[in-house]
């Protein structure tokens, strides 16, 4: 029997077509950056549900300042140098292996529940380091689906040093084409619902640390699907997880 005829909740690419994004704009204030960081900053929103726009002051200062709100109503602020870390589409974070040197930005946080419709490969790795860092510093069972346990591997430094961290649970999902070192519970599944599917599940102790990314792959290295912060959303992620058993590790 495949895990979509069983009873665990709607299946991982339902869960990401019912999602409806948070509805945010980002404002970047006098700014006197280059074509390159500025491209990269529309390319980064324009595949989110977070409209971005540039704007000036009277004064013209700050300079390069972020403003992120909903329409009238003021969330976050940032400059762009703390936030453009995690946008920049050649970001150091992608070549991360220690958890405590992930620093994800705060303004980025701010967005509870955006969907993404476009996203590569490299721009999921660095999506997926907010709830990794947060992991490491809050504690609870991490699950990460990499579609293929292969595909963990160029990030196999990080997850092992993950699942050494105090109170952190690693469970890894995927086909078992190979078997990551460290003390993790392995997942491993062919089943096409995780053949199909990138997502990275924070189950925290406390509410407000959960935290989940979900995406599909509808095209090959295009992924749909979003974020979100909301305890709900991400006990529905759960509960379609557990149609997953776990098949090898210190799980069993």
């Amino acid at each position: 029997m495949s895990a979509s005829d069983d009873a665990s909740g709607p299946t991982l690419q339902a869960i990401v077509r019912r999602v409806e994004g948070d509805e945010a704009t980002l404002t970047l204030f006098n700014d006197d950056v280059n074509r390159e960081e500025l491209a990269a900053l529309q390319s980064y929103f324009d595949v989110q549900t977070v409209s971005f726009r540039r704007g000036r002051t009277e004064d013209g200062l700050p300079r390069n300042f972020l403003v992120l709100h909903d329409d009238e109503e003021f969330r976050a602020a940032a400059s762009l140098a703390d936030v453009f870390p995690a946008i920049d589409p050649n970001s150091s974070m992608l070549a991360a292996s220690e958890p405590d040197g992930i620093e994800y930005p705060d303004l980025l946080r701010e967005i509870d529940q955006s969907v993404f419709t476009d996203y590569g490969r490299r721009r999921m790795t660095v999506a997926s380091r907010e709830i990794e860092e947060h992991a490491y510093r809050h504690g609870g069972r991490l699950h990460a689906g990499f579609q293929s346990l292969s595909n963990a591997k160029p990030q196999e430094r990080l997850y092992r040093n993950l699942a050494a961290a105090d109170d952190v649970e690693t469970h890894l999902y995927g086909a078992g084409d190979w078997t990551p070192p460290g003390d993790h519970v392995l997942h491993e599944s062919d089943d096409p619902e995780i053949l199909r599917s990138w997502f990275v599940v924070l189950d925290a102790p406390d509410d407000r640390d959960k935290r989940a990314l979900l995406a599909e792959e509808r095209d090959d290295g295009r992924f749909y699907g979003f974020w979100a912060y909301d305890p709900d959303i991400v006990a529905v992620i759960l509960d379609r997880l557990t149609a997953f058993p776990p098949t090898a590790g210190s799980g069993l």
